[in-house]
């Protein structure tokens, strides 16, 4: 493919760099069978059952390729280079390395893309939006408490949530509006910030271990923790752990906070309510209600 210029792009730099990288991934890895020292080996393959299948993979993915440039370029000639190669007049021994040759050469084609695209000009729509005022998002200021069985906790989070000016939402006050307990969940999750609390409400225990019981919070809480980390982000959900309770898994770059009676937590939850872009005085947190 020649370095002219390229077309105006229909969607961002940032996503035509992504798809096109992804579709180098796709065309390296039909190359990489054909390689003398991986064709057929530890698959019971002949050399000429793996070229058949990357040959099968290749008109594929120039097809998918072509496709792809379409969607991302208004120019639709900047494809006319990906079509099917017509290898097969050459001797069979010849046409896995003639075949990877040819992907490799339109894999260089497609890197050169990526190489120009800090150049490519935008499309019109691409332009206007560019344009056009960002419209400010009034952030909510309804905060979500999960909670367990303790109650006291419960009412002591609340109770900061609305002397921080904001409003706390606990869902065992909503009326149920004949909804299962996730449906309710669901519809009033339309918030700016969700904090859970890790209260030692349960006992759990390896199943071959039962000397190694520890408490742990409610499973209905883990679950709703996982719950508002998929719809609100890590950095929008805030943990606060009561006591020595075994902390659910998988749950990497959540904010744990310990809830210790001295009250610190309040300045901890004050600051990360507030750097998720929710306004709040974080002094207000030192404050006695």
């Amino acid at each position: 493919m020649s370095e002219s210029p390229l077309p105006k792009l229909l969607v961002s730099q940032a996503e035509a760099r992504e798809k096109i990288n992804a579709q180098i991934m796709r065309g390296r890895a039909i190359i990489e069978p054909l390689a003398p020292a991986h064709a057929g080996f530890g698959f019971g393959l002949t050399v000429t059952a793996v070229f058949e299948q990357a040959k099968t993979d290749q008109e594929k993915w120039a097809k998918v390729t072509i496709d792809l440039l379409k969607s991302l370029f208004t120019d639709l000639s900047i494809g006319k280079e990906f079509g099917s190669v017509d290898i097969l007049s050459f001797p069979q021994t010849d046409r896995p390395k003639l075949l990877a040759g040819w992907m490799t050469a339109r894999i260089h084609d497609l890197e050169s893309i990526i190489n120009r695209l800090p150049f490519s000009p935008l499309g019109d729509k691409l332009e206007e939006a560019k344009a056009a005022p960002v419209p400010s998002i009034q952030q909510s200021r309804d905060i979500f408490i999960v909670h367990g069985h303790d109650e006291a906790a419960k009412h002591e989070v609340a109770g900061f949530i609305e002397q921080l000016g904001l409003r706390a939402i606990i869902l065992h006050g909503k009326p149920d509006e004949k909804q299962t307990i996730i449906e309710k969940v669901e519809h009033h999750s339309n918030v700016g910030f969700a904090v859970v609390l890790l209260t030692p409400d349960d006992v759990g225990h390896p199943k071959d271990t039962p000397s190694e019981s520890k408490p742990r919070p409610r499973q209905n809480v883990v679950l709703e923790l996982g719950y508002f980390i998929g719809i609100l982000g890590r950095s929008r959900v805030c943990a606060l752990l009561k006591g020595d309770i075994e902390i659910p898994t998988d749950h990497a770059g959540v904010l744990y906070k310990p809830m210790d009676d001295a009250g610190a937590w309040k300045y901890d939850l004050a600051r990360e309510i507030k750097e998720a872009g929710i306004d709040i005085d974080p002094n207000k947190a030192l404050r006695p209600k």
